[in-house]
């Protein structure tokens, strides 16, 4: 009985921690030859934008995950042009309304009562990270990571570094695609 509850527990927690473990899905054009990509370069940028610090760390992880896929950076004529995002989402969260019901004694032998808050609602900023490689020979989209765990201002600096981290960490577990 102990070995089955053992078994069971533990078939729980590896489907809560896989369950958990998502971070990014991919999308992928089939036609594209993954096997002849090996360089890139990120791609350009409007010159009078300013370089946030989100972008200095997608950039980090960005290099850090291609160059463990083997590619190599080029300044000149890459095979993939790598561009990035944060797509902004504005999400609606409501609490309420609720309602209490009661009953006890007080001055008479039998007292109820009842009570209700408003509906609360408040916006929350989100944002979604996006990854795409350009063919430039083609100029299209040959490949998309989508983060599924979203940046909200309210992180710190170093929770915004490690998801930031993660999310790339596991859009590049799919790369190469394998149709």
């Amino acid at each position: 009985m102990a070995t089955v509850l053992r078994v069971v527990t533990l078939a729980v927690l590896l489907a809560m921690v896989t369950g958990c473990a998502r971070y990014a899905v991919t999308d992928y054009d089939s036609n594209a030859g993954f096997d002849r990509y090996s360089s890139y370069r990120f791609a350009e940028r409007d010159e009078n934008a300013i370089q946030g610090l989100d972008a200095a760390r997608i950039e980090r992880a960005l290099e850090q995950a291609l160059t463990g896929e083997g590619f190599t950076r080029a300044d000149a004529e890459p095979d993939v042009l790598v561009r990035y995002r944060i797509e902004d989402e504005v999400r609606t969260e409501s609490r309420g309304p609720s309602l209490g019901l009661g009953f006890g004694f007080g001055r008479s032998p039998f007292t109820f009562g009842m009570a209700h808050s408003p509906v609360r609602t408040r916006e929350i900023r989100e944002g979604q990270l996006v990854v795409e490689m350009v063919d430039p020979t083609i100029e299209q989209v040959v490949w998309e990571g989508r983060g599924r765990r979203y940046l909200s201002e309210n992180q710190d600096r170093e929770e915004r570094t490690r998801l930031i981290d993660r999310i790339i960490e596991a859009m590049f577990e799919q790369y190469p695609p394998q149709p």
